[in-house]
C-alpha cells in the first residue's frame, strides 16, 4: 500500500429513514449537498437501501411500499451524480422481516425482482457503477444465505458492475455477551469468503462496534483475510457516536480522528456512514457542520 494519506472519498446515502431521523431535504438542498460532498473529495455514493420496511425512495411497483416521496429521489440523486461525475453503488431492499427470521428465500426473491426493476429504470445512468448488498447481517443470521444468491444474480446480469458489502466487527459495542475476538472475526469471514469466492469485490467494514484501542487488531486481521480472497478492504468510518446513551449523535472529532488514522494503515478506501447527517453543513444535527470544519481543518493542516 501507498504511504499517501487517504481521506474520506465515499459516503452512504440514507434516502429512507430507518434508525436515523430524516433531514427532509428538498431537491435544491440535495443538489447543494452533493456538490459540497464532491468539493470535499467524495467521489463515491453508496445507496444504503432503496427501501426499508414499508418505505422506499420511489414508488416501486415491486416493493409496493406505502411511504415514498412525491418524486423519485433515487432518479434525482443519479442525475446529480451523472453531472458531478460521481460513482453510485446501488443498494437493495431490507424488509427487516424475512431474513431476520431466517426466511432467506422470501428476502432473496423480493430483492431479485427489485434488481431487475432497478436495472430497467436506472441502468442507463453513467453514475450507476456497482451494487451494494444492503443486508448487514452477522453470524447468527447467516449472511451468505442472502448475499450469495443475490451476488450471483448481480454477477450474471451485470458482470461489469462490482459488488460491495459493509459487514461489522461484532465486538463489545454490538452484543457485549457475544463479543468476538479479531481471530474469531477473521475465522468467520474466512468461511464467508470461501462460500462466496469470486462474488464480492469490496468490503467496507463498519468500525463502530469495537473499542478504539481494539480497532487496529480487527483491521489487521480483516486485511489479512481480505487479501487472501482478493477482496478490496475498505473502511466504513462511522461519523456517529455509539458511546452515547441515545442513538445517534454526531461523533466527537477525536474519535473520528482515531478511526481515520487507523484506517489509513490498513484500508484502500474510506467511506462513511454518513456524510449527509453527520459530516454536513446541511444536516439536521448542528454539530455535523462543526465536525465537517474539524475534518477540513485537519486536511488543510496535513
Amino acid at each position: 500500500m501507498s504511504n499517501a494519506f487517504i481521506p474520506i472519498t465515499g459516503t452512504f446515502i440514507d434516502g429512507v429513514a430507518a434508525d436515523i431521523p430524516a433531514n427532509n431535504w428538498t431537491k435544491r438542498i440535495w443538489a447543494k449537498e452533493l456538490a459540497e460532498q464532491k468539493a470535499m473529495g467524495i467521489d463515491t455514493l453508496v445507496i444504503i437501501r432503496v427501501g426499508f420496511k414499508d418505505s422506499a425512495m420511489y414508488d416501486s411497483p415491486t416493493l409496493q411500499c406505502t411511504l415514498h416521496g412525491h418524486y423519485d429521489l433515487l432518479e434525482f440523486i443519479l442525475e446529480e451524480a451523472d453531472k458531478l461525475e460521481m460513482k453510485v453503488f446501488m443498494g437493495l431492499f431490507d424488509s427487516c422481516k424475512y431474513w431476520l427470521k431466517n426466511d432467506w428465500a422470501k428476502e432473496v426473491d423480493l430483492n431479485s425482482r427489485l434488481i431487475d426493476e432497478l436495472l430497467e429504470r436506472y441502468g442507463h445512468h453513467e453514475s450507476f457503477c456497482g451494487w451494494y448488498i444492503s443486508h448487514e447481517g452477522d453470524i447468527k443470521f447467516h449472511q451468505e444465505k442472502v448475499w450469495k444468491p443475490l451476488a450471483k444474480k448481480m454477477r450474471s446480469d451485470t458482470p461489469d458492475k462490482p459488488i460491495l458489502i459493509s459487514p461489522r466487527y461484532a465486538g463489545r459495542k454490538y452484543e457485549p455477551q457475544f463479543a468476538v475476538t479479531p481471530e474469531l472475526h477473521a475465522q468467520h469471514f474466512e468461511y464467508l469468503y470461501t462460500e462466496m469466492e469470486g462474488l464480492i469485490d469490496y468490503a467496507a467494514f463498519m468500525d463502530g462496534h469495537v473499542d478504539f484501542n481494539e480497532l487496529p487488531d480487527f483491521m489487521a486481521a480483516t486485511k489479512e483475510v481480505c487479501d487472501k480472497f482478493n477482496v478490496k478492504f475498505w473502511s466504513n468510518l462511522e461519523t456517529f457516536d455509539r458511546d452515547m446513551p441515545w442513538r445517534f449523535p454526531v461523533i466527537e472529532w477525536s474519535k473520528m480522528l482515531c478511526k481515520l488514522e487507523a484506517a489509513n494503515k490498513y484500508c484502500e478506501k474510506i467511506i462513511t456512514f454518513e456524510a449527509p447527517h453527520f459530516l454536513s453543513s446541511n444536516s439536521c444535527y448542528p454539530a455535523a457542520a462543526n465536525l465537517k470544519e474539524c475534518y477540513l481543518e485537519y486536511l488543510a493542516e496535513r
